[in-house]
């Protein structure tokens, strides 16, 4: 018998221990219930009204089964506010209603009410005239309630949905108006793993569906938040598509629909996982270090601003550190366990939400949960509850665009319905509200990246209003309400927003239409708003701009309804429309791209293979700076980026290598962005894109002479060095004297981490002279780009001697004219990329080959330079794309939508690629970006004329391919 099934046995007489939701405590030795849902549907249990509570003590699989048979009623409560209740404050002017068991129906039928429409029921806006008719009645003032909403009622159709019966299926939505909000779907599994409150239940969806669009097969949501919509719709085997803008709502979709596309097998294996991780958190933080990467960006980003407690800081700063290392081993468990810490962030820091995000007052700071890792620990715990319960997803929600007012720029969709929650005109900054999360997870790295969303989003808030945005008029409607805005708000932005607002919607209508099929639904549920006195009839004005692009409104159907602080009446609204019957044209170019010609002159000719080009040491010595294997051949990326770009242009390479197409992009006058998650290659990368001054890198070498001559190498430096070892063990390769030096420049380049150009150069340097054959080496003799097993007699090299020469040489050649300085990041393609890589002219990239040798391995002695250990070369190369294609072509999916993203609507995308009998890099790649390129064009040359460098196995790559989006 299992142990749930002996507890049940054995507790079955306690029949009046009280159930999950009412006052009395749980007894003795037995936590507060985790869950709140009927375990009758639950793996087949079969007792009903049994609740799960977790024992002290012990882990989550080992649950104690609480059955009564008799569960007792219990009263339920209903607030009601009203202004001028004897309350001292806004939380506590509010009448208590108490609904006893005989009300169960009447209680269930009101709770989902605004205090304004249970005001009316009553028939009394005033807390005062209301107790005064119960006195005057000789009735108490809870049953004198009460029995008011007992009685029928002549209801206008501008109340709630839920209040207006009606046999029209078209005029009525078969759903608790609850539901529209996100409290509606609290209880239901995932849905409540991150809290945002602006949003609704997945039950809201459903009857929409039902109701609305029951042959639907195809479903868009342009503002999906927390992807209630999409999710709800792959469930019931529809193809779903999303656009959102907030890079942590896109990764909590995405980590969602993960683990909704597993099986039940694979599912319970990640609940055993997490509850595991949850049991060991406390002990595995105390070995990761605090990310100082994460540091400095909070402290780039939010200046002095205090967000936690020191301590508190300290932890978030090593369960960053644990999530990466966690991302190379199990990428799944790692989503899970961040969207866990990011829902921990807020109740343990210095900011609380109260509508908005701001900074806890008086009492509200004795609230604070000063135990990251156990808040941690037991949203694990009930996050492995959840992934055991869900159903799978038959298809999974393709994320179409970030921003949906860039859905003109990708190919139609052709959807049958469109559902979806723009952001209300209601001031609320939604970037604001995630600017903590925000950072934790990376997306914001310096004050600009917030302002940066703020711009993209459509302009909801006060804060979202910029001078950059110049907005024409949208309707008459608009602009009657921004002339009285004008005259009447109290400040200047208002009016601006509002314009901006329905400016923006506008664009995004523009662009739905060319995703619908025709006689396409869209739903949209939108709430008004009200400014100095002035009522902005959110829902009315767009469907005026709907009108006018075509649409036809059906309905608009009242969900909810409040108090404005002014005391107007505001609604939230369904607006149900249906597309045109003819539909706009796909945007078609009228004349070739600027880059045509040159890109098939250059298929023609392929001139990187001919005259000059040909030589090994074409071009400039900054290509020689490190030395790399798979490095693109100079001649090559010269060629590409004179083809499909011009000076002043803007590129990006997000598989930037040692930068070779960087350079070759800033020598032509050309702004280029480099991304990489090698240490090693970001710094070769950044040595060679930006201007560097040669007294700054002399005096770092005095500087580095000086540590080295004070310092010895310690024990752990030592140990741990010893367990590097791959074409032989790392001491090997070096004289005993010249591996102490090695040993403490690499501490000082740990402790004094490069980020200027000066500093970038000299650690460039010193990477290419570890190893090598030739006299500047600081190794025995070895290969200069893969550090093969070494042979001769060890010889004393003096380090610092060694760099100054190499450093001397890479100035030697003169400076470019015209050069325009480049960036190279640390970051990973495949995450969301910085904000300020945007408005692109080409991407132009040539990411591993899907049979290329491994990276890792081939720079081994220089990664560990730059930082890694043992510990990282086990884990860390699981995150390479080059491992992770091999099992998913997918992992270029959010490489493809940003690149569309992120490039101008006449941009160019150039993939470069290999193609082995193994894989045809090009058709795979192609099959994708059909969800985001119109044109595709493709070219294939042989691999002859490629350099083997002396290495035997280069892979098995017979062509390459070249693969140009737009």
């Amino acid at each position: 018998m299992s142990l749930c099934a002996k507890a049940c046995l054995v507790l079955f007489t306690f029949r009046k221990i009280h159930l999950v939701g009412e006052p009395a405590r749980p007894p003795c030795g037995v936590a507060k219930p985790l869950i709140s849902k009927d375990f009758a549907s639950i793996q087949g249990f079969p007792y009903p009204g049994a609740k799960a509570y977790t024992c002290v003590g012990m882990v989550v699989s080992a649950r104690i089964i609480l059955v009564t048979t008799e569960p007792r009623a219990v009263q339920q409560f209903k607030s009601v506010y009203f202004a001028d209740h004897p309350g001292e404050n806004c939380k506590q002017r509010s009448l208590k209603l108490a609904f006893g068991p005989t009300d169960a129906a009447l209680f269930s039928s009101i709770k989902a009410l605004s205090s304004e429409e249970i005001r009316r029921l009553l028939g009394h806006h005033s807390f005062n005239t209301l107790q005064a008719d119960a006195k005057a009645r000789a009735t108490s003032l809870n049953a004198f309630c009460l029995n008011r909403l007992r009685q029928p009622h002549e209801v206008s159709n501008d109340l709630q949905l839920r209040l207006i019966p009606s046999n029209n299926a078209v005029e009525s939505l078969d759903c608790n108006p609850i539901q529209a909000t996100f409290r509606g779907g609290i209880a239901q599994p995932l849905h409540n793993w991150y809290p945002y409150l602006e949003g609704y239940s997945p039950e809201f969806v459903t009857s929409v569906l039902d109701t609305f669009a029951p042959t639907a097969s195809r479903v868009l949501d342009p503002f999906a938040g927390t992807g209630t919509t999409p999710l709800t719709a792959s469930r019931r085997g529809l193809m779903s598509f999303y656009c959102e803008l907030n890079p942590l709502l896109q990764f909590l979709v995405n980590t969602k629909a993960t683990i909704l596309a597993m099986d039940r097998t694979e599912r319970t294996q990640i609940a055993k996982d997490l509850v595991d991780l949850a049991k060991n958190l406390q002990s595995e933080l105390s070995e990761y270090e605090p990310d100082q990467l994460l540091r400095e960006a909070y402290t780039e980003t939010f200046g002095s601003s205090e967000f936690f407690p020191a301590t508190t800081m300290e932890t978030c700063l090593r369960i960053r550190s644990w999530l990466d290392s966690l991302s190379c081993t199990s990428s799944v468990i790692a989503s899970v366990a961040s969207v866990a810490a990011v829902a921990a962030l807020i109740p343990c820091s210095n900011l609380i939400r109260r509508g908005d995000l701001r900074f806890r007052k008086g009492s509200e700071c004795c609230e604070i949960t000063n135990d990251l890792p156990k808040l941690l620990s037991a949203r694990l715990e009930l996050m492995a509850q959840d992934i055991i319960q869900v159903d799978c997803l038959r298809h999974i929600p393709t994320l179409i665009t970030a921003d949906a007012k860039r859905l003109e720029q990708i190919p139609s969709l052709d959807v049958d319905v469109i559902i979806t929650s723009p952001p209300y005109l209601n001031g609320t900054n939604y970037y604001r509200n995630t600017k903590v999360e925000l950072w934790f997870i990376r997306s914001l790295i310096s004050g600009r990246d917030l302002a940066a969303f703020r711009y993209q989003t459509v302009t909801a808030g006060i804060n979202d209003v910029t001078i950059k945005k110049n907005p024409p008029p949208a309707s008459e409607s608009v602009d009657e309400v921004v002339r009285l805005l004008e005259d009447r708000s109290y400040d200047r932005r208002i009016p601006r927003m509002v314009l901006s607002y329905f400016a923006d919607m506008g664009q995004v209508f523009d662009g739905l239409l060319r995703h619908c099929s025709p006689s396409s639904s869209l739903i949209i549920d939108i709430g008004d708003s009200a400014y100095a006195g002035i009522k902005v009839d959110t829902p009315r004005i767009l469907a005026d701009l709907l009108k006018s692009r075509g649409w036809t409104v059906d309905n608009e159907l009242v969900l909810r309804q409040r108090l404005s602080r002014s005391g107007q009446r505001l609604r939230q609204v369904l607006l149900v429309a249906t597309a045109p019957s003819w539909m706009p044209r796909q945007i078609s170019s009228k004349r070739p791209a600027r880059w045509q010609n040159p890109w098939t002159q250059f298929t023609k000719n392929l001139p990187h293979q001919r005259n000059g080009y040909s030589k090994r040491n074409w071009g400039s010595p900054l290509h020689s700076l490190c030395s790399y294997q798979g490095k693109m051949k100079p001649s090559l990326a010269y060629h590409l980026v004179r083809a499909f770009t011009r000076p002043g242009c803007r590129l990006l390479d997000p598989f930037g290598g040692v930068g070779t197409i960087p350079f070759e992009a800033a020598s032509y006058g050309v702004k280029a962005w480099s991304f990489d998650i090698s240490p090693a290659s970001v710094s070769i990368t950044a040595a060679k894109i930006r201007l560097v001054n040669p007294d700054a890198c002399n005096d770092l070498i005095d500087n580095l002479d000086q540590f080295i001559t004070k310092n010895r190498p310690t024990i752990v430096e030592q140990t741990e060095a010893s367990s590097i070892r791959f074409n032989g063990q790392l001491a090997t390769y070096f004289h005993p004297k010249t591996f102490e030096e090695i040993l403490l420049a690499r501490r000082f380049f740990r402790k004094f981490r490069p980020t200027s150009s000066a500093q970038q150069r000299v650690f460039a340097c010193l990477l290419h002279i570890l190893h090598g054959n030739r006299p500047y080496a600081l190794s025995r003799r070895s290969h200069p780009i893969t550090p093969f097993a070494p042979s001769g007699e060890p010889e004393y090299k003096r380090l610092t001697e060694k760099l100054s020469e190499k450093v001397a040489r890479s100035f030697a050649s003169e400076p470019i004219s015209g050069f325009v300085e480049g960036e190279s990041m640390f970051q990973d393609a495949t995450s969301p990329w910085p904000q300020e890589v945007d408005k692109l002219d080409a991407i132009i990239t040539s990411p591993p080959f899907f049979d290329s040798t491994r990276f890792y391995l081939a720079n081994w002695i220089r990664l560990w330079f730059a930082g890694w250990t043992a510990e990282d070369f086990r884990i860390r190369p699981q995150a390479f794309v080059d491992e992770r294609q091999k099992t998913d072509f997918g992992v270029y999916r959010p490489v493809l939508r940003q690149a569309r993203e992120r490039l101008k609507p006449d941009g160019v995308c150039v993939f470069h690629l290999g193609r082995s009998r193994k894989c045809d890099m090009a058709s795979e790649i192609t099959a994708l970006a059909s969800n985001w390129f119109r044109n595709i064009e493709s070219f294939s040359e042989s691999v002859s004329h490629c350099e083997s460098h002396g290495i035997r196995d280069k892979g098995t790559v017979i062509e390459h391919s070249y693969l140009v989006l737009s």
